[in-house]
C-alpha cells in the first residue's frame, strides 16, 4: 500500500504542470528518524529535483520542517513544495543521478520511515516581495484560514490589499492560496496564507509585539474577522531548497 501511495504522490506531483499551482507534500516521521531522513532527501531527492530544474522541467523545490509540533509528540511534519512547468517532460526514471537499484533502495528506506503522508494542491492568488523561482527566506508560518463559501471574493481581495503591508509588518515576503483539490462547507480549511521571516527572532518579536489599536485599525480587524478564522497555523524551518 506504502507503494502504491508513494507512486501515486509522485505522479501528482509531476503532473500538475501550471507555475502557479503549488504542490504541498506533508510526510511525517518519527523523531528517531529525522536525522536520516533529512540527509538522504538533501543526497537523494534534493538532486533528482534540481535536474528537472536544470531541464527546465521544474520550477522549484522547497524542503520545510514544522517546528511548532505539539507537546510531546513523537514524530516531526515535513512539508515539501513543489511548482512545475508548463508541458513539462518528466523523466525521473532516467536520471543521471542515479541508477535503478539506487532509487529502488531509496524508495523503499523512505517509506519505512514515513508514518503517514498527503498533500494539498494550491492555487496562488497573490504574493508579494518573492516568486516561484526565488529561493525563499529561512522562516515561514503559514496560516490555515477557514472561510465561509459565500465570502471568498470578499476574503481574496482583502487579503489582496492587505498583503501589500507585508514590509510594514516585519515579513520579509508574504503570500497566499486557495486550495483545490479540497472543497465543499465540511472542510475547515479553504486559504492559505504564507509570512516569510529571514529568521526564527523575527517570527517570535512579531507574535511578542502588542501594539494599541487605531480605531481604524480596530475596525478594520474587526472586518477581517468577519471574513475568515485562522484555523491552525505552523511555524517552519527551511532544511533545503533548489533553483
Amino acid at each position: 500500500m506504502k507503494k502504491i501511495i508513494y507512486i501515486f504522490l509522485l505522479s501528482v506531483i509531476f503532473n500538475y504542470t501550471y507555475s502557479q499551482i503549488a504542490y504541498m507534500h506533508y510526510v511525517t516521521v518519527k523523531n528517531s528518524d529525522v536525522k536520516e531522513h533529512i540527509e538522504a532527501e538533501k543526497n537523494v531527492h534534493s538532486k533528482i529535483h534540481k535536474e528537472e530544474i536544470d531541464k527546465g522541467n521544474k520550477i522549484a523545490w522547497d524542503m520545510w520542517m514544522i517546528s511548532n509540533s505539539t507537546y510531546g509528540e513523537p514524530t516531526t511534519t515535513f512539508l515539501y513544495v513543489h511548482f512545475n512547468n508548463p508541458d513539462a517532460n518528466y523523466d525521473t526514471q532516467n536520471s543521471s543521478n542515479f541508477t535503478a537499484h539506487e532509487r529502488e533502495a531509496h524508495r523503499k528506506a523512505y517509506q519505512s520511515r514515513v508514518v503517514k503522508e498527503g498533500g494539498l494542491t494550491l492555487g496562488i492568488k497573490a504574493s508579494y516581495g518573492i516568486t516561484p523561482g526565488d529561493m525563499p527566506p529561512k522562516n515561514l508560518v503559514i496560516n490555515y484560514m477557514n472561510v465561509d463559501f459565500l465570502k471568498n471574493y470578499e476574503y481574496e481581495q482583502m487579503e489582496k490589499n492587505a498583503g501589500k503591508s507585508y514590509k510594514q509588518n516585519g515579513r520579509a515576503a508574504w503570500g497566499f492560496g486557495k486550495i483545490l483539490n479540497h472543497f465543499g462547507s465540511s472542510k475547515n480549511v479553504q486559504y492559505l496564507t504564507f509570512d516569510f521571516y529571514n529568521s526564527m527572532d523575527e517570527i517570535m518579536d512579531a507574535r511578542m509585539t502588542t501594539n494599541k489599536l487605531s480605531k481604524t485599525q480596530m475596525s478594520t480587524f474587526k472586518a477581517y474577522e468577519e471574513l475568515r478564522t485562522i484555523y491552525n497555523t505552523h511555524i517552519l524551518t527551511l532544511v533545503a531548497a533548489e533553483r
